[in-house]
């Protein structure tokens, strides 16, 4: 059976940016345990596949997968999957909004007419506050220093939980050499899979926050582009000073696959704050799937 799949760079207009990410349509005809071995055979930090609407709000179902794991919801998976569907004609040319339905729920996406896509993520949550900055510092190789004091160490979610580090400065961001020996029982207590280290100084003047993802025991040693803890990292500056409600994050710089990441967070009243995150898409490659 052929089973057609494109691969597309979010986050980035130029090809070979951003986050890559590949999208398999019409999955009806997959048995379960194939999903897991096609992720892990495309290897790249999520594939999505697609499939006919469960829910009667939805325009589709879909489920994302790292090599390593199913993950109930992520950012640069949603935005690509939408851009996929539109490419290829499974919604029609008039129609700029979406509700997809993952595992953590409808997720909406709209596709703006200047190329930018975003989504509304899950509401905000600080879940919880690490004071050992030695112990952080320690894992991710840098001087306890180099922790900025000024803003907690949290796990934050919007649908992926993350651990958000605050640093000093770009130069540190760049010396990040992991212990992964460390990271693990950090990461498990945390109860998250991602440590998120961030920076307000930037290599790109128009950006806000410099940042980088490390997911490395679901088989994400380093993120490119993370849509769902970037839409988190909004959330969690916002509650601090709720007039940061517009900022743009790069990420994947040091990887060589710069990807910048728009969030914006209004207030809406009487309801939880909403939270949008976005970017630009590329498509890259068109593929066929041979599952017999």
């Amino acid at each position: 059976m052929d089973i057609p799949f494109y691969q597309v760079d979010v986050f980035s207009n130029e090809l070979f940016g951003g986050n890559p990410l590949a999208v398999f349509l019409k999955c009806e005809n997959f048995k379960e345990d194939q999903l897991q071995k096609v992720a892990r055979e495309m290897n790249l930090s999520e594939t999505t596949f697609v499939f006919p609407p469960s829910h009667p709000d939805a325009n589709f179902d879909v489920r994302i997968f790292t090599p390593g794991k199913e993950i109930p919801f992520a950012g640069h998976p949603t935005l690509g999957t939408a851009f996929v569907l539109k490419y290829a004609g499974l919604i029609p040319n008039t129609t700029n909004n979406l509700i997809l339905n993952f595992k953590a729920g409808l997720i909406s996406v709209d596709l703006q007419e200047d190329g930018i896509i975003l989504m509304k993520t899950p509401a905000g949550k600080i879940l919880q506050t690490f004071s050992n900055t030695k112990e952080i510092a320690d894992t991710l190789g840098v001087k306890t220093h180099n922790i900025e004091p000024n803003l907690p160490i949290q796990t934050v979610t919007t649908g992926f939980s993350a651990l958000l580090v605050p640093i000093k400065k770009l130069g540190a961001m760049k010396e990040i050499l992991l212990d992964l020996a460390l990271l693990e029982p950090l990461l498990k207590e945390a109860k998250v899979d991602m440590i998120y280290p961030f920076t307000r100084q930037t290599c790109e003047e128009q950006n806000s926050i410099h940042a980088r993802g490390f997911a490395p025991f679901i088989g994400i040693p380093e993120d490119p582009g993370t849509g769902s803890v970037a839409s988190a990292l909004g959330y969690y500056l916002n509650e601090k000073n709720s007039k940061e409600n517009r900022i743009i994050i790069e990420q994947g710089y040091e990887m060589k696959r710069p990807s910048n990441i728009f969030v914006e967070v209004d207030d809406v009243e009487g309801r939880t704050n909403e939270i949008r995150v976005g970017g630009r898409v590329r498509l890259v490659l068109k593929g066929t799937l041979y599952l017999k």
